[in-house]
């Protein structure tokens, strides 16, 4: 698993007098108690600004949460189960211990007190709450999201997941694609994984939808020191190296890594906070929290919920935009992705501040880690037909039958060239003096058309027809209304001139208008360095092969 489990919980932790943000602030916790990701000035600063994940949706894939957990008491949550299939993709039920599988528990069934998908939670939407006054409890960053929570699998006191009894025999296996495609439907902005795992073919359709939103995936590296691949080309055929998904690492306070996946991954993108935080002592008791290694899940939950800060703040971003603006300003260097050469540290370590201060609807609707991904992958000789494959030619996918890329990945590859094509489409717009050009964004035109009817973040968008006029830019329609009102005020003009003056109702003329709102390397090793254009690379930096996200802010 992504996350090997060393979080288990017991959680005996520190009620709050109000749970709510605006009554009180992460400062008021000592900062070594192990919840400084989110007892910091900058949350502090957010919360105070009325920034605190309100009106975001946030899906959460992950074991069964005790819905009782004193942290979730105020929180927004739906849970509801997976999907399971068998060998034939039909939808059956999954049993553990001879038992269904239920989406949630409560406190001191079997024995628990918490459990991963439980902890994941508490870092997103935690409020600092657990059994007893006299230790810390677990707190996220943005309380007043809302959360829908996936239950794909059972709790347990070691590994993220418990699978079901018949996995073994092909009969009952989570079925991710479907599960994504439920956040998608659900509308989440953001889709947290603090798992990982294999993928097959029929996964790929859920994913590749996911993408086509615009949804931000975050997943977690192994905590392990298995090395991984050479560079960031992604690799379909596991949940956290899927193209796109933001894979992370996990750092500590002053950006050191974890030990415990302290190696070569080229597919790790971002570095956020894993170490030294808030880490449940056993989920089998409540007796007391400490300060210790959280992982990689944790490090997850915690970029989940920035992201979902940076939403809020920026409700016209889409999420393409925000991985844009992520990657962009790290602490390690502002306004251009570097990617650590070492393939370490990925494109470095998250700056909450920056997210929240640099405004990323200049950046293009096109997730910049798929774009890396796809041109690192064209030039590698074994990787270059991954996404470009198509099953009506290719029905055999690539490679051999023990190292097989499913046909299905071209999938991929499409589209990311929907998300290249569609922003040339707004930038020519753009240049032609168009308004409104994001409205043929990939992110806009998702579901097939350009008459959006919800902003990013989900809002309605006000009514009307978006069609434009080639020349200008303008709203066919709006045009006649301009003309009727030149008419109108003309006339409006002339009968004052000729009206008694004695007559003192005015005539007012009405203004409408419309606002549109297990892991390889391979040979060849790490691509060549190229410089971003503009710019240079800064200490010892290494650009993508062909300046994926770097071009020209739009």
């Amino acid at each position: 698993m992504v996350s090997r489990w060393s979080r288990v919980k017991a959680g005996c932790a520190f009620a709050l007098a109000c749970v709510l943000p605006c009554a009180w602030t992460p400062g008021a916790f000592a900062a070594d108690d192990g919840r400084w990701p989110v007892a910091n000035d900058v949350v502090a600063a957010a919360w105070k600004q009325g920034i605190d994940g309100s009106g975001v949706k946030v899906a959460v894939l992950d074991s069964q949460a005790v819905e009782d957990y004193p942290a979730l008491k105020h929180a927004s949550i739906t849970y509801k189960l997976g999907r399971f299939h068998n060998v034939d993709d039909k939808t059956v039920e999954c049993k553990v211990d001879g038992k269904p599988l239920t989406a949630t528990i409560k406190s001191g069934e079997g024995g628990y007190y918490s459990s991963h998908g439980t902890d994941m939670l508490a870092w997103i939407v935690g409020d600092g709450s657990n059994y007893t006054s006299k230790w810390p409890g677990i707190m996220g960053a943005v309380p007043k999201a809302d959360v829908l929570h996936i239950t794909d699998g059972a709790v347990n006191a070691g590994l993220a997941v418990t699978p079901c009894d018949q996995k073994l025999a092909g009969d009952a296996t989570s079925d991710s694609g479907a599960d994504v495609k439920t956040a998608v439907d659900w509308d989440a902005r953001i889709l947290n994984r603090s798992q990982g795992g294999d993928l097959v073919s029929a996964d790929y359709a859920g994913y590749v939808d996911a993408l086509r939103h615009g949804v931000v995936m975050v997943g977690g590296r192994a905590n392990d020191m298995n090395p991984g691949l050479d560079d960031l080309t992604g690799d379909p055929r596991s949940m956290e190296t899927f193209p796109g998904v933001v894979m992370v690492n996990s750092v500590d306070e002053s950006g050191n890594l974890a030990s415990t996946s302290d190696v070569m991954d080229g597919n790790v993108a971002v570095l956020s906070y894993g170490m030294n935080v808030l880490d449940p002592v056993n989920p089998l008791s409540n007796v007391y929290n400490i300060a210790g290694n959280g992982g990689t899940s944790t490090a997850a939950a915690v970029l989940s919920s920035y992201l979902a800060l940076a939403m809020q703040k920026w409700p016209d971003a889409t999420g393409n935009q925000i991985i844009q603006s992520l990657i962009r300003n790290m602490k390690s260097g502002k306004g251009k992705p570097v990617i650590d050469p070492e393939r370490k540290r990925g494109f470095g370590e998250v700056d909450l501040n920056a997210l929240l201060t640099v405004d990323p609807t200049q950046y293009k609707d096109v997730n910049p880690i798929l774009e890396y991904q796809m041109k690192a992958a064209a030039q590698y000789p074994d990787l270059k037909d991954w996404y470009t494959q198509d099953c009506k030619t290719n029905p055999d996918g690539v490679g051999t039958a023990a190292d097989n890329v499913p046909c299905e990945a071209g999938l991929i590859g499409r589209e990311y060239e929907r998300q290249q094509a569609a922003w040339k489409k707004v930038e020519q717009y753009r240049s032609d003096g168009g308004s409104d050009c994001m409205q043929y964004s990939a992110t806009n035109t998702a579901d097939g058309s350009n008459n959006n009817t919800t902003t990013p973040n989900g809002q309605a968008k006000p009514e009307g027809d978006p069609s434009q006029s080639a020349s200008s830019g303008m709203p066919v329609w709006l045009w006649g209304v301009i003309g009727a009102g030149v008419a109108a005020i003309a006339a409006g003009v002339i009968i004052a001139l000729v009206v008694s003056r004695r007559r003192r109702t005015r005539a007012r003329i009405p203004v409408s208008g419309v606002a549109y709102g297990s892991v390889r390397s391979y040979p060849n090793g790490p691509v060549p360095s190229r410089p971003y254009p503009g710019g240079s690379q800064g200490s010892g930096g290494q650009a993508p092969p062909a300046e994926p996200g770097a071009g020209t802010a739009a």
